[in-house]
């Protein structure tokens, strides 16, 4: 049985950015899941821009809080971006994303039973520099630092949603917002479809 109590920690992505229709595919989660059982919530703590060392800051309190039975972690990629140029040092470099990841998935799981998810692939022509901004989001980074996650997830005995994995099939084109970087409607739909296979084939059916 899905987890009737889920809280989802991230960034912008997390937050809902750029889905002008339902807000979100935490709030499409959250549409679907409470409308199987008045009992079940969704939680959406995602704040715009957060990197891993802040979510590590608030993700124990703000969990407990809602006493959950499920915490997604969505951490994006403000870890890795440059300010400056594509020459300018990562926000954290890979070794200190690595570490801050096993703090934060060791204070998810004192919580909760944990799911991480990855970002998605984005346009590089639009995110360097990112508009209006000199933050450079670059395609490499957020590999490299996928495949970190990816590792460090699995070394944790965690379970791992990889939206870099499986969009990178895709064609993106038509998924991304104006800024190049976050999803548009359409991405937020597809990742809400996917956290609820995910959900689905993990747990089993909804609660009825």
């Amino acid at each position: 049985m899905i987890p009737r109590r889920i809280v989802v920690f991230g960034s912008s992505t997390v937050y809902g950015t750029a889905d002008t229709e339902k807000g979100g595919f935490v709030n499409r989660l959250r549409l679907w899941h409470e409308s199987v059982d008045a009992r079940n919530r969704v939680y959406n703590l995602g704040i715009w821009g957060e990197g891993t060392e802040s979510l590590i800051e608030r993700i124990a309190g703000e969990a407990r809080a809602r006493r959950p039975h499920l915490i997604l972690v969505y951490p994006g990629f403000n870890d890795c971006r440059r300010v400056g140029s594509r020459e300018a040092p990562n926000a954290s470099t890979i070794g200190e994303f690595g570490e801050l990841m096993r703090r934060l998935i060791g204070e998810a799981k004192g919580v909760a039973d944990t799911v991480v998810m990855t970002g998605y692939p984005f346009d590089e022509s639009r995110t360097c520099p990112y508009p209006g901004s000199e933050v450079f989001y670059c395609l490499s980074d957020a590999r490299a630092y996928t495949e970190r996650l990816v590792a460090v997830t699995t070394e944790n005995g965690v379970g791992v949603l990889d939206f870099f994995g499986a969009f990178g099939r895709e064609n993106m084109t038509g998924l991304l917002a104006e800024d190049g970087l976050h999803g548009n409607a359409e991405c937020h739909k597809r990742l809400f479809e996917r956290t609820r296979d995910f959900l689905r084939e993990r747990y089993g059916e909804a609660n009825s």
